[in-house]
């Protein structure tokens, strides 16, 4: 059997695990990514992972699921806040010369997206939206099977379209962008700014806990919760309205840990969505591969650029 190795590069750890083809998880494990001398400690990392399983297993390829924005054509590393020094990084050249493997590159949702229609929540659909809820929000389109890359590689990004016209300012550098009021860390500020107005600082305080609130009926909680609901729905709404996708699939902790939350979001978009698209009970989803989704993905574009797909 041959088995495709699969990295999930992130700003915390490097997820890892072999593949088969037909789509087994047949192990996965986890190192801590080099915080310096990227360029260098990066690749030297994953070729130590990768010679070491290819003493059991017959590895094929290499599948990389990466932070960042990625050019998956060339396999670089166009750039990436998360980690210093990884911007500018050829890093499928600099392993296909160590290892002699093929080697693909793609940005972390983009992979996590193609990883849940391969083999998780949206199986044998070919029109979708994948994003995650996080700090800020990732987000990735699929149309007719295929990514949505754009021009320069740079097409998705959900979390910088403006819903609120002079809204709060972003990283991005704009003012009112979604991703500032349907983040989780968007939904954590609100309830920490609400309940400073009543005089209580909090300093500490996740999106589950808040969510554990609200299910006990906590007003504030509650108040910030249907708001965050609303915000999120507004986005979604412009999704369904401009590509009309089969579904959306929201990963992050909060989505992926509270049925309630998702049938929340699903009855705020049937009212706001024009009748015409009320062709299905629900259109937004879990992930259903969660934290191992990018390497799913990164496996499935591995197989088919070696051709040997089977699905």
């Amino acid at each position: 059997m041959d088995y495709i190795i699969c990295f999930d590069i992130g700003g915390t750890f490097i997820k890892y695990g072999l593949i088969d083809q037909k789509g087994q998880m047949m192990f996965k494990d986890k190192a801590i990514t080099p915080k310096h001398d990227t360029q260098t400690l990066l690749p030297e990392l994953i070729i130590e992972k990768v010679k070491l399983l290819q003493n059991d297993f017959a590895i094929t390829g290499i599948g990389i699921s990466s932070c960042g924005l990625v050019n998956h054509e060339k396999g670089e590393i166009l750039f990436s806040n998360n980690l210093p020094g990884y911007s500018g990084m050829k890093l499928a050249e600099t392993l296909f010369k160590s290892i002699e493997l093929p080697v693909v590159v793609e940005n972390d949702v983009k992979s996590a997206c193609l990883g849940e229609m391969w083999k998780g929540a949206i199986q044998g659909k070919q029109n979708v939206m994948f994003l995650t809820l996080g700090t800020g929000i990732g987000s990735s389109i699929i149309i007719d099977g295929n990514i949505v890359n754009g021009s320069h590689q740079l097409a998705g990004e959900l979390g910088h379209t403006v819903i609120v016209a002079n809204g709060r300012t972003c990283g991005c550098g704009r003012r009112g962008c979604y991703e500032r009021y349907a983040a989780t860390s968007a939904f954590v500020n609100d309830y920490i700014e609400e309940k400073k107005k009543q005089g209580v600082i909090l300093e500490n305080v996740s999106g589950e806990q808040i969510l554990q609130l609200v299910n006990e009926k906590d007003p504030v909680a509650s108040m910030v919760y249907k708001r965050f609901v609303s915000y999120i729905s507004i986005g979604l709404v412009n999704i369904v309205h401009l590509l009309n996708p089969e579904a959306i699939i929201i990963g992050g902790g909060i989505a992926e840990q509270n049925d309630q939350f998702l049938k929340d979001i699903n009855t705020e978009i049937k009212k706001e969505m024009m009748p015409i698209y009320h062709n299905q009970d629900d259109i937004v989803f879990p992930s259903a591969l969660g934290n191992d989704a990018g390497m799913y993905g990164a496996c499935y574009l591995t197989l088919k650029r070696l051709s040997h797909l089977q699905v």
